[in-house]
């Protein structure tokens, strides 16, 4: 009997359940995980060892058993595969049946797919894992030959072309697959994975629900990548990589007001790798999250350390994510990095790109949403580059827009890029959302920014990528009020530290609006509830400015003023005065009390900083003269 004619699928004893040609004449039970069982899985989903969202093995725990697989290798002649399978047209299906019916769709996947490895006899401890989005990789062990592993790929679009319940609907699915075999006991696992994924997309590019085996002379340039894939995993073990903070100002304040963390890669021989050349390697070989993970424990460590340190300069510290990080897990990761760091959820921001999003409109309206009930703040990246909606743009909450580079390199002298530029600050001041500049390099690009109402910036002409000492070289000059001149550490002049501004008004919804739109302009907010509380931290703090509620219980605003100008410690405080119902008596008493603004609520929190920046300016330049 040939190897082939006495291979075929077994049940989950053990016994044969088909002939050659795979026909099944048997059934695999698979019995429900007990309560205590799955209550633990729970438990350790979000140490790396199941998917959260189908419950299956995480990937390194599917890369561990490949490289036992391997490393048995089994009887000779035989091959340990690797399937790479992905769903075609899933964006689709979570567009028109939603979020949790795409979330079914996936676990009812992994199941099917556990069940084609049980019925080809492989223990189900790890061979089947999501990769990330609508990708599976399955482990077949003891395979005999190339027909016998295209037998098993056609038997996984079986076992996923019967209809799937989704509720009240059912849908029905076709996928892509790629397969790579390997009788080498040297074969890395993520060489493996890599074959069949490069198999997979090769399918894919043909046709929907097509099958593709790894080609022979396909594999020298994979093993390359494979080669450059160890490398860079060495270099996240032996503290190769390291982050660069980039400044962003504040168009308004001239201020710092944050940093965008950015990684770098220090090859022991080759020198400084390009973010260009790991990054898209990182992503295809799954490196992207636990190097993503040691980014942002390392963002929220220094983010930490300058909140310890530099008290009077608040810093909100950027991190990028890539979209197979978007969709592992992000909300609970950046939740336990914000809990073991101690540091003010505010004082984090996301930055995600506009293709990521868009990828999967639901999903991130869900994620974005779930960081946003954290605190932390939420940035669209490269904005204008891809073709995003503005219904969907409506539904994220964000709190900013980062102009693309490429828009900004136009200013001046290209109309249709000046043209893009003021259309997306109106459109995002309209949703009272700010922007934020990308890749400003001269004073030209910068005068136009301020002219189009830009909120902040960052590149070359206020500072390249630097090192964190750097960074607080940079908060120790502004905390001094020093403007920092000259090397590549530098940022533009009139770049100063951000004030300390005291809130004083009866309505918690006020002071919290004042405090996170002040604390996002780069100045350090404390909150007070009634005149009396606002006078004793204005007398301790000695704060830069003081804004205070004309109407409140006991004593009112216009008296604390009043006190704050007769006491020689707080006589020089720039006072602005908030009231929600506006009377011309109260506005010339007002300013006979030397009240240096005067606002009417409910306010924008971009008129708030214009006008509070305003009036400290103002009162600076007068106490100068």
């Amino acid at each position: 009997m040939s190897p082939r004619s006495a291979w075929s699928p077994r049940a989950a004893d053990g016994r044969r359940t088909g002939d050659s040609n795979g026909t099944t004449v048997g059934a695999v039970v698979i019995a429900r995980r007990p309560a205590r069982r799955r209550y633990a899985e729970a438990a350790t989903a979000f140490h790396g060892l199941r998917d959260v969202t189908t419950g299956l093995p995480s990937r390194s725990v599917f890369v561990e058993r490949l490289r036992e697989a391997l490393q048995n290798g089994g009887a000779p002649g035989r091959a340990t595969a690797v399937l790479a399978v992905d769903i075609d047209q899933f964006r689709a299906i979570n567009a028109r049946f939603g979020f949790d019916s795409g979330d079914r769709l996936l676990a009812d996947v992994g199941s099917r797919l556990e069940t084609v490895a049980a019925l080809y006899g492989t223990s189900l401890n790890g061979a089947v894992t999501r990769l990330g989005g609508d990708e599976f990789c399955l482990l077949i062990e003891h395979i005999p030959d190339r027909e016998a592993a295209q037998a098993i790929a056609a038997r996984v679009s079986s076992a996923l072309a019967a209809p799937f319940d989704l509720g009240d609907e059912t849908v029905q699915i076709t996928a892509s697959t790629g397969v790579a075999l390997s009788q080498d006991i040297r074969h890395a696992p993520d060489a493996l994975i890599i074959e069949a994924e490069a198999a997979m997309r090769r399918a894919k590019a043909r046709e929907t629900g097509r099958r593709d085996l790894v080609a022979e002379e396909t594999r020298q340039p994979l093993r390359v990548r494979v080669d450059d894939a160890r490398e860079l995993r060495g270099a996240l073990a032996n503290g190769e990589l390291w982050l660069a903070f980039q400044p962003k100002v504040s168009l308004v304040t001239d201020r710092l007001v944050g940093v965008e963390a950015l990684l770098r890669w220090q090859h022991p021989e080759k020198g400084v790798i390009p973010p260009l050349d790991f990054i898209p390697l990182a992503e295809e070989t799954g490196l992207i999250v636990p190097i993503g993970v040691w980014v942002l424990e390392q963002a929220c460590a220094e983010a930490a350390r300058w909140q310890r340190t530099h008290l009077r300069i608040p810093v909100i510290v950027s991190v990028n994510v890539s979209a197979r990080q978007f969709e592992s897990g992000l909300a609970e990761l950046f939740k336990g990095a914000i809990s073991a760091a101690g540091i003010d959820p505010a004082s984090l921001c996301l930055e995600v790109t506009e293709s990521v999003v868009m990828r999967d409109p639901e999903f991130a309206v869900r994620t974005l949403r779930e960081l946003n009930d954290l605190g932390v703040r939420i940035s669209i990246d490269d904005f204008g580059t891809g073709y995003s909606s503005l219904t969907y743009l409506g539904r994220f909450p964000l709190d900013e827009v980062k102009v693309d580079k490429s828009f900004v390199d136009g200013l001046g002298h290209d109309p249709e890029a000046t043209a893009i530029v003021a259309a997306t600050t109106a459109m995002a001041h309209a949703m009272d959302l700010s922007v934020v500049a990308e890749g400003v390099e001269a004073e030209a690009q910068l005068a136009a920014l301020r002219s189009l109402g830009c909120d902040e910036a960052q590149g070359y002409y206020f500072g390249r990528p630097q090192r964190a000492s750097e960074i607080d070289l940079l908060l120790r000059e502004a905390a001094l009020g020093e403007v920092a001149s000259g090397g590549s550490s530098t940022v533009s002049e009139g770049m100063r530290g951000g004030g300390v501004v005291v809130v004083v008004d009866d309505a918690p919804d006020v002071r919290l609006l004042a405090r996170m739109s002040l604390a996002a302009a780069g100045f350090v907010v404390h909150e007070a509830e009634h005149g009396e509380q606002g006078l004793a931290l204005a007398r301790t703090l000695h704060p830069d400015c003081v804004i205070l509620d004309v109407n409140m219980p006991g004593i009112s605003g216009l008296e604390v003023c009043r006190v704050l100008r007769a006491d020689p410690r707080t006589s020089d405080t720039t006072i602005v005065m908030l009231t929600a119902d506006q009377q011309a008596s109260e506005k010339v008493e007002a300013f006979s009390l030397e009240a240096d603004d005067y606002m009417v609520k409910p306010f924008a929190p971009r008129d708030l900083i214009s006008r509070v920046s305003s009036a400290m300016r103002r009162r600076h330049e007068t106490a100068g003269q």
